[in-house]
């Protein structure tokens, strides 16, 4: 492999393993869109099934509905035969009278009635003037039934030959002393149940077949701008609900049939597949043509935002490269807020890393002064605890304690970066070991804030006077009590007041406790200190000038 082809695969090589910034936005947007066009399919296939389901519960309602439209039809045919067969001119035999009576019935009607004898003869006919001529009637099944039964039949489809079209009538038995006497037929042609079922409002396409109980066809309809139009030359006998589609013939149909319970006629309503279809998948071009616009809308976003972004964040580095040199770092100007957010900050850091060394510098000098202050304050503790210990066991112990103060003390001055202390928190500080917090310790006074010197020194001597009181004093009895107050006015003063404690004897002998809480303490602060042995309990009075005890801001 030849240098140049090496070099275009190396770069090729660190581009895969650190894409640009170009590359990671296109493939946020892409992971973005994605899962969007996969939810939107998600939701186009549910669409479709919904679809589907939705048609074939309308389909079954539909067919229950136009099967039930029919039967309102035929029970309205077989009420009227009731009314007229309980005529009076029956029951007396007045043929004449009962045939003007029908006649006046079912003027309004699409219907004509006969009037059948056992003999299946026509004696009255709505058809013809009273009386017929003498015939017998063409279609016996349903009266012969009748006699039998003497119950309402509903016939089946048969062609009328004086009417020249299919017909279907109801048969009622006339009765006479619980015998049939007639039959009452009720006739209508098939193709009038259009009237009945025309304004089912359907969508287009969708059609409905009626076939009688023995398979033969009653009514054939197909939707057109929202009606069902009867359709003509379906076949008479067996026919297919995919004739009355004609020219839109389908073999996917979603069908459903519901059988009469008052005809025994069979409805079946059915819809072409494609016509449920036909919205799914225009739903799917849609979302089709709508990803591939969004998926390249994407990938120009990522591109022009990609380049935007690229140009300053290289600027960005450039400006920190200067740091980490050392170099000033001026910032630039930019169109994107964060980033030039980003590079006055850098800018600023770049002031303040030089400010924080200069600052680094003067602590450092701080601290070891500070530090010579403190080992010199331990040096002395040292000297006075050695000159005043009888023996070594004792110099240590009163040096362990003096330090543990010094050191209570620090870690209260080191929270505040060794600027000052609150003088309530040192006495509690100090105190804790001995019941601060507690009914034996009282403490009253303003809020004070002592600088380090201060704090270390009376953080000191309120040990002492703890221990003190621990060991002979107030606090060595469940009765005693100490009483610490403070304030500032044209001096600072401190008292520490024993009641309740065994009687007071001054010491014969001035020890280190004694050195601490006077001489060290008002040497320390520039003050007084008043030590009384009242018999009543110890009182310790510190009074020191307020500049040199209250820290400055």
């Amino acid at each position: 492999m030849s240098a140049p082809r090496r070099a275009r695969w190396a770069k090729l090589s660190r581009v895969m393993r650190r894409p640009p910034l170009l590359a990671h936005l296109v493939l946020f947007a892409l992971i973005v869109l994605i899962p969007a066009l996969l939810f939107s399919a998600f939701l186009v296939l549910q669409f479709s099934e919904q679809q589907r389901e939705i048609a074939a519960a309308q389909v079954n309602d539909t067919a229950e509905i136009v099967s039930n439209a029919v039967d309102r039809d035929i029970y309205g045919m077989i009420t009227s035969g009731k009314v007229l067969a309980s005529s009076p001119s029956l029951a007396t035999g007045h043929l004449a009278g009962f045939h003007d009576r029908t006649v006046a019935a079912l003027r309004a009607t699409q219907t004509s009635a006969e009037l059948i004898d056992p003999t299946f003869r026509i004696v009255v006919s709505t058809l013809e003037p009273f009386p017929p001529s003498p015939r017998k009637t063409e279609y016996t099944k349903t009266i012969e039934q009748v006699f039998e039964t003497r119950r309402p039949m509903v016939s089946s489809v048969f062609f009328g030959e004086r009417a020249d079209r299919f017909m279907f009538h109801v048969a009622v038995p006339v009765m006479r002393d619980q015998t049939v006497a007639y039959v009452l037929v009720i006739n209508k042609a098939a193709d009038a149940l259009e009237a009945v079922i025309a304004n089912r409002n359907l969508p287009r396409e969708w059609s409905a077949i009626i076939k009688d109980s023995e398979g033969r066809r009653v009514f054939a309809a197909v939707t057109s701008e929202g009606r069902m139009q009867a359709q003509q030359g379906i076949s008479y006998d067996n026919p297919s609900i995919l004739e009355t589609l004609g020219a839109r013939l389908s073999d996917d149909l979603i069908e459903a049939s519901t059988v009469s319970g008052l005809s025994n006629w069979t409805t079946t309503v059915a819809v072409p597949n494609a016509v449920i279809v036909q919205p799914a998948l225009r739903s799917w071009i849609l979302l089709i043509s709508a990803g591939i616009l969004l998926l390249l809308f994407s990938i120009m976003l990522g591109i022009i935002f990609g380049r935007r972004i690229a140009a300053p964040i290289l600027q960005l580095s450039k400006q920190a490269e200067a740091i980490g040199k050392g170099e000033p770092a001026m910032p630039f100007g930019t169109d994107i807020a964060e980033i030039g957010a980003v590079s006055k900050v850098l800018a600023q850091a770049s002031r303040e890393r030089r400010e924080a060394e200069e600052q680094n510098r003067f602590l450092m000098r701080e601290m070891t002064h500070r530090a010579k202050n403190q080992y010199a304050l331990i040096a002395a503790i040292a000297r006075r605890a050695a000159k005043e210990s009888a023996n070594t066991t004792q110099f240590l112990d009163t040096l362990s304690e003096a330090l543990s103060s010094l050191a209570r003390s620090a870690d209260l001055l080191a929270g505040s970066g060794w600027e000052s202390a609150v003088l309530a928190d040192l006495v509690e500080t100090q105190l804790k070991a001995f019941g601060a917090g507690g009914e034996q310790i009282e403490l009253h006074g303003p809020v004070i804030h002592l600088n380090s010197t201060a704090a270390q020194t009376i953080g000191l001597a309120l040990h002492e006077l703890a221990t003190n009181a621990a060991k002979y004093g107030a606090l060595s009895g469940s009765d005693g009590t100490v009483r610490i107050s403070w304030s500032v006015a044209e001096q600072f003063q401190l008292v520490w007041r024993e009641i309740g404690g065994p009687p007071v004897v001054e010491p014969k002998h001035a020890g280190f406790g004694t050195l601490v809480t006077q001489k060290m303490t008002s040497r320390g602060l520039g003050g007084t200190v008043e030590m009384t042995y009242a018999p009543a309990g110890v009182v310790w009075k510190l009074a020191a000038p307020t500049d040199a005890v209250i820290a400055t801001d």
